[in-house]
């Protein structure tokens, strides 16, 4: 099944975060790129992916403690 993808946006209201914290997230590959779609400037996000990355993230920084 193909997913839907959203305008990064979207993913910032989703998640109650700016689009500057998206584009942090972005660049330090808290988001990695398997989750968007980029053409020029651009950015389409699967939000199922996103969240997934997330939370291994998280998962990841808590087993670290």
């Amino acid at each position: 099944m193909a997913s839907t993808y959203v305008p990064i946006k979207d993913v910032a209201d989703y998640f109650n975060v700016s689009v500057s914290t998206i584009r942090n997230w972005i660049r330090s590959g808290t988001i990695p790129e398997d989750t968007y779609i980029k053409a020029g400037e651009t950015y389409r996000f699967s939000l199922d992916r996103v969240e997934n990355a997330l939370l291994r993230s998280n998962e990841s920084k808590e087993n670290d403690k």
